[in-house]
């Protein structure tokens, strides 16, 4: 529970720096390499995405390149213990932990470049390239909104999946894919949803306790 709380409060704390979808690309390359049939061949791969981001992320912001390193020591644990739900929670969270800087970074760059974010951000963040097509040509304020509303709404889906999953692993992947969608717009007005809320709930799924309710509000306030 704390590394999800940590996560939130990282997050606080950085500003962008440079742009990152050739970093973004290098690292998705080297996460497509996880896979628990394959033990040794995902610890490789990890340690190629960890050497990435503590050598040539100029871009990543520290803190969040340090929330998302630990996330990475995360997943090798969950390889090396071969838990199949907690790999993918994890890798969720490494790729929206990139998204959200491919999110700002969108904002800050240049009009040329702004084409070459909403790719990396769609593939990091599973949106639907219809849901970014033609955002590039937005005022910021109609791009914001429209990005926003995309990740709204694809996080009430994975909600209410969670709320009607019928084993805990599936209810746990879909809140930790509901939580990463957030991390990516947790400053948006259009929300009153905060980390913690999240967190408390993942804790309840994988503490064995009773979390539909929690659940419930969750969607309600979403």
């Amino acid at each position: 529970m704390k590394r999800w709380l940590a996560l939130a409060w990282f997050l606080g704390l950085w500003a962008l720096a440079a742009p990152l979808p050739q970093v973004y690309d290098r690292l998705e390359e080297a996460l497509r390499q996880v896979r628990l049939e394959n033990p040794t061949q995902a610890l490789a791969a990890l340690d190629r995405a960890q050497s990435l981001l503590r050598q040539e992320s100029e871009g990543l912001p520290p803190v969040l390149r340090d929330a998302t390193l630990l996330h990475l020591q995360d997943t090798r644990q969950a390889v090396l213990k071969q838990s199949r739900a907690d790999l993918e929670a994890r890798l969720l969270l490494v790729r929206h932990l990139v998204g959200k800087a491919l999110y700002d970074g969108f904002f800050q760059a240049p009009s040329g470049e702004k084409a070459a974010y909403l790719a990396r951000l769609s593939r990091a963040t599973g949106l639907d390239p219809a849901q970014v097509q033609g955002v590039q040509n937005l005022s910021p304020e109609e791009a914001r909104r429209r990005l926003e509303s995309s990740y709204l709404q694809l996080m009430a889906e994975d909600l209410s999946r969670a709320l009607a999953a019928p084993s805990r692993p599936e209810a746990y992947l879909s809140l930790a894919r509901a939580y990463a969608r957030f991390l990516v717009i947790q400053d948006s007005p259009q929300s009153t949803l905060k980390a913690q809320d999240f967190v408390q709930a993942l804790a309840r799924v994988s503490g064995g306790e009773s979390f539909r309710p929690e659940v419930q509000k969750l969607i309600e306030r979403a």
